[in-house]
C-alpha cells in the first residue's frame, strides 16, 4: 500500500518542531524538510488547529503545542510507574506535598501528586500547568536545559510573575540557575504561589536531558529554611533513585 504524502509530510513537519532545542521559524523547517515554505506552512496550519504546533505571536516562530503530549503520554505513565514508590516513600519521611512535574513547551504541567495527611498543606490537580520558569521546579526544568533554550524562554516571556514576590530581573534569574545547576537542587518561597516554599530536584532520561522535576511543597509557616534544608538529601537521594531506575549514569554523565 502507497503511503500518503501529505500525512508524511506533516509528520515531518511535526517532527522538526518537536526535535528543535528551541522554537524554529518557517525558513527553517522548511529547509530542514526539503519542502517549500508555502507547503510548510499550510501543514503547520492544519497541525495548530489541531494544538500540535503552536506558533509564537511576536516572534513567528513554532514550538509543540499542548496536545503533542497526548501523544507522548506513554513515557509519562511509565515515568509515573517508576517514580511512584521513591515519591511514597519520599512523602512518608517529608510529611509534605510531593509534586513531579513534566515540561510541555513554554509551561510545566502536574504528572503525579501525593498529599500528606495535614489540614493544612498544597494540594496541586494532576494536568495543572503554569508558566516554565516559575517555582522551584520550573527554575530546576530552566537550569537543566540547553542555556539558548532557557535565555529564549526568559526573553520571550519577560518572567511575568505570578504573585507581588516573583522574581522578574533577568541577570538575577540566569544567575540563580547557574547556582542550581552547580547545587543540583532549587528552593523557592512565594514564587509561583504566596505562602508556599519547595524544595526541587532533577529527574535526567538515560540520554542525561532533565526530563521532570521532583518537588516538595508546603506551607511557608512549616516549610521555613530550617525544613527545606533538611528535605534536600532526602529529595536528592529519591531523584537519584528514580535517574538510575530510568538508566541514567551520573558518573558517565559528569565524565561526558
Amino acid at each position: 500500500m502507497k503511503p500518503i504524502r501529505s500525512v508524511e509530510r506533516a509528520i515531518s513537519v511535526l517532527f522538526h518542531v518537536c526535535q528543535s532545542d528551541a522554537p524554529i521559524g518557517l525558513s527553517e523547517i522548511s529547509r530542514g524538510i526539503s519542502l517549500d515554505k508555502a507547503t510548510t506552512l499550510r501543514l503547520l496550519i492544519t497541525l495548530g488547529n489541531d494544538d500540535l504546533v503552536q506558533q509564537d505571536p511576536v516572534t513567528r516562530r513554532y514550538i509543540p503545542g499542548p496536545n503533542v503530549s497526548r501523544l507522548s503520554n506513554f513515557w509519562r505513565r511509565d515515568l509515573r510507574t517508576v517514580s511512584r514508590p521513591y515519591l511514597e516513600a519520599l512523602m512518608d519521611k517529608v510529611q509534605e506535598n510531593v509534586v513531579l512535574i513534566a515540561p510541555r513547551g513554554m509551561e510545566k504541567v502536574c504528572i503525579e501528586t501525593l498529599d500528606p495527611p495535614h489540614e493544612l498543606c498544597m494540594f496541586t490537580t494532576i494536568g495543572s500547568a503554569v508558566p516554565i520558569y516559575r517555582g522551584a521546579s520550573g527554575r530546576i526544568l530552566m537550569a537543566f536545559m540547553p542555556p539558548e533554550r532557557s535565555l529564549e524562554i526568559i526573553n520571550q516571556t519577560g518572567l511575568q510573575p505570578m504573585t507581588p514576590k516573583s522574581l522578574t530581573d533577568n541577570s538575577k534569574y540566569l544567575r540563580l540557575l547557574r547556582d542550581i545547576r552547580r547545587r543540583g537542587f532549587a528552593l523557592s518561597s512565594n514564587d509561583a504561589v504566596m505562602d508556599c516554599s519547595a524544595v526541587a530536584a532533577p529527574i535526567f532520561d538515560k540520554e542525561g536531558q532533565v526530563i521532570a522535576s521532583v518537588t516538595v511543597r508546603g506551607p511557608s509557616s512549616r516549610m521555613n529554611k530550617q525544613k527545606q534544608a533538611a528535605i534536600v538529601p532526602l529529595l536528592l537521594n529519591t531523584t537519584k533513585s528514580i535517574c538510575r531506575e530510568l538508566g541514567y549514569d551520573e558518573l558517565e554523565a559528569a565524565a561526558g
